[in-house]
């Protein structure tokens, strides 16, 4: 039957159902006819839209479902009447009632195992809060894996499923298909146009990311969207992967491959401190003898880094091991790049952002527009900045102190990277290589294009 014919139908069997019915199918959708319902929409509209936002009893919205599953089975469309109609849905729906938590919990255990929804993969996260262009995207690759398991082309269990799943998730990502692609409702610049390149318009990735620095780049006020808004045609078009991405990193990647060894209390032995500082330069930059650990702030700093935000190495016992990530890191220069970047500014994934990422970013921010700039400037700057936005600190002068204690946090990071400008004393401005340019670019890139689970965009 079309949709007409089985509404006719329903109302001639039982009027108030085809009444809920009417109502459920306005809201999935509109005006647009049964063909716009996915597998994955209609699970999130019985899963969560039905028990979160209609105002009725719990009773009442399992009839609704089953109503709605009833004008399915009529118009031939028995796999979705079957979800209306089932126990799991029947579930979900009654356990908000125990509390949103609980309800939210069963929804995304029962999203997770039906493989309606895309998978997170290498190319892209998806965020819990979306733009435009990525919900598009995320329903776009839902509709075409939705067709791939109804052909037979993906079986969930057969062997190598959950890759194939994968690839075919991000060859929709990265195809290019004008006609399928709606025009970008989001600007990269004052004229409404996000430019083409590597993160053109052409592919949704290309529009996810576009949309995604853009909501960054005008995400916080004032002189921080400002300077981040005057990056935007930077990041668009990012910076080559250098021929040896970060050396310090690939050198302590390496002896942690064949376990790289530490003393008794836990620092990295004397023998491979000294290969550091005369591999790396840092015995004229530092004074004493250099044998320590902690002597060589920018080796104990790069330790810590790979250590605890890239994940990258552990201690096992008296020797620091690689994890998978640091496995990766070592073999793939893009990927050692890519993360270890990332790490100058860190990971934020609260609903706030983190006082210290929100200060490396900022000062990122003013170095990459400005360029090299005194200590006392910056301080001030970004006290200005983080004043604004209403970060506490009890007083001006408190914000200052802790605005400075950052700034010494992300100078010891980009030395550790090799990354600092040649001139490293307090009194001179804090400065970037050719290859710092680079590496600050990529993490605030990093930042800009992270999946949102937050409304507030940090």
């Amino acid at each position: 039957m079309t949709e007409s014919q089985a509404l006719e139908t329903l109302t001639r069997e039982d009027p108030e159902a085809a009444g809920d019915a009417k109502a459920a199918l306005a809201w999935l959708t509109g005006d647009e006819g049964l063909e716009i319902i996915s597998l994955l929409r209609l699970q999130e509209f019985l899963w969560y839209a039905l028990p979160v936002k209609w105002p009725m009893s719990t009773p009442g919205r399992v009839g609704v479902a089953r109503a709605l599953g009833r004008l399915f089975l009529l118009a031939g469309l028995d796999r979705y009447a079957g979800v209306c109609s089932s126990a799991a849905t029947e579930r979900i729906i009654t356990a908000y009632a125990a509390g949103h938590e609980e309800g939210i919990a069963a929804y995304t255990e029962a999203i997770e195992a039906s493989n309606a929804a895309p998978p997170d993969t290498d190319l892209l996260a998806w965020g819990s809060v979306m733009g435009p262009q990525e919900r598009a995207a995320y329903d776009a690759c839902a509709a075409a894996l939705e067709l791939a398991f109804a052909s037979g082309e993906l079986n969930v269990g057969a062997r190598g499923w959950r890759t194939k799943r994968a690839d075919l998730v991000n060859r929709w990502l990265t195809g290019r298909s004008e006609a399928s692609l709606p025009r970008p409702a989001q600007a990269g610049d004052d004229t409404g146009h996000v430019p083409d390149g590597p993160l053109g318009t052409d592919t949704w990735l290309g529009r996810i990311s576009a949309e995604r620095i853009d909501a960054w780049a005008h995400g916080r006020p004032g002189e921080r969207s400002r300077l981040a808004r005057a990056l935007i045609p930077r990041l668009l078009e990012p910076p080559a992967l250098p021929d040896d991405p970060l050396p310090t990193l690939r050198w302590l990647l390496g002896h942690a491959d064949e376990g790289l060894r530490l003393t008794a209390r836990h620092y990295i032995a004397p023998a491979l401190v000294t290969e550091a500082v005369d591999t790396f330069g840092w015995r004229d930059q530092l004074v004493g003898t250099l044998r320590q650990e902690l002597d060589v702030f920018p080796l104990h700093t790069l330790r810590g880094m790979a250590q605890t935000e890239m994940g990258a190495i552990r201690r096992s016992r008296t020797s620091l091991v690689l994890t998978r990530t640091g496995k990766l890191m070592a073999a793939d220069p893009a990927a050692r790049w890519h993360i270890g970047t990332a790490a100058l500014i860190g990971p934020d994934d609260g609903p706030q952002p983190d006082f210290s990422v929100a200060v490396r970013e900022a000062a990122l921010l003013v170095i990459l527009t400005s360029g090299p700039t005194g200590y006392d400037d910056l301080t001030r700057l970004l006290t200005d900045i983080h004043g604004v936005e209403g970060w506490a600190a009890g007083s001006r002068t408190g914000l200052a102190s802790a605005v400075r204690t950052e700034l010494y946090t992300l100078r010891h990071r980009l030395w550790a990277l090799h990354l600092l400008g040649s001139e490293r004393s307090f009194a001179a401005p804090l400065s970037l290589t050719d290859t710092g340019v680079s590496a600050a670019l990529s993490a605030l890139l990093a930042r800009a294009l992270r999946p949102r689970h937050h409304l507030g965009l940090g």
